[in-house]
């Protein structure tokens, strides 16, 4: 029964949040695609529009994508994509940031008001009140997931193996990778850290390397999608993945000092995983932005 429960969790954070994207998506449709073509214009630009834009989409998979597509097609040199992969992971810390607010009593109305507009409401603004549907849906989800999870994370088997993932964050972010590409979401595996880690299951720099793995899986899908394309494209989705074990190489050394500081931060356990999430992209993204004309210059030699 909580092996069913659970499964019914995840599968409606899943479609949540897929609600949810959708629902941004057909909202901004067409002007966000004209957008990003003027935006992809200088590097900073690029930069800023592609954490704006996975904030819209809420999905950095989403845009990542789109962007493979669109050098693909030759819309954009993949030397301007690069700035947008780097703000997109910024953009995508927003749905993390979200599920770490209390709003489990407002559920039910985010749903019962998300799915009357959707219904009613006849003009593009529908697709905002599908938003909210999927946004009610992700939190009615994770309540789902926190009434499975619990017994089985109580059995010995389950704690022996998160002991052993806190005894060595490799195992963590071994683990968070793959759960990631299973899930095609960094958001959804971090949504169910908040709930190990609100329940006591793992500590804080447990949770931290779960996070760090999560953002190398979410590039699954990209790397998927540009196989069968042009080598510009290939350099696209090879530079998301590099910049995630970037960033892991560069946080995983500290994970005990940085769970130290989120502490002394204070806030929720759940908060302080999102503003981990955050912090992680945020700088990784930020000391990656000096280094794009020599990321060029190699992805080049790598994909001639």
């Amino acid at each position: 029964m909580h092996l069913f429960i659970l499964t019914l969790g995840l599968a409606l954070l899943l479609w949540g949040m897929k609600m949810l994207r959708q629902g941004l998506q057909s909202f901004a449709g067409h002007r966000l695609r004209q957008a990003l073509l003027w935006m992809t214009a200088t590097p900073w630009r690029g930069f800023w529009s592609g954490a704006i834009s996975t904030a819209l989409l809420q999905s950095s998979t989403a845009l990542t994508v789109m962007t493979v597509s669109f050098v693909d097609a030759q819309l954009f040199s993949f030397e301007n994509a690069l700035a947008l992969i780097l703000g997109s992971n910024i953009g995508s810390t927003l749905t993390t940031q979200l599920l770490a607010f209390p709003l489990e009593r407002l559920t039910p109305f985010l749903m019962m008001l998300g799915a009357l507009g959707y219904l009613f409401i006849p003009t593009r603004w529908r697709f905002l009140s599908l938003s909210i549907f999927g946004l009610g849906v992700l939190f009615f989800a994770l309540s789902l997931l926190q009434a499975g999870m619990t017994p089985i994370a109580n059995r010995p088997a389950v704690q022996h193996l998160l002991q052993q993932l806190g005894d060595n964050p490799l195992k963590g972010v071994l683990c968070g990778t793959v759960l990631s590409a299973l899930l095609h979401s960094a958001s959804a595996t971090t949504g169910i850290v908040m709930l190990l880690i609100e329940d006591g299951k793992i500590t804080l720099p447990t949770a931290l390397a779960f996070i760090f793995g999560a953002n190398i899986g979410t590039c699954f899908t990209a790397v998927l999608a540009a196989l069968a394309s042009s080598p510009a494209a290939k350099r696209v989705a090879l530079f998301h993945v590099l910049l995630n074990v970037f960033g892991v190489l560069l946080f995983l050394p500290f994970v005990g000092p940085l769970a130290y500081v989120l502490t002394l931060m204070g806030g929720s356990l759940s908060r302080q995983v999102a503003n981990a999430h955050t912090f992680f992209n945020l700088l990784s993204s930020v000391l990656a932005f000096p280094l794009l004309p020599w990321a060029t210059k190699g992805l080049k030699k790598i994909l001639p």
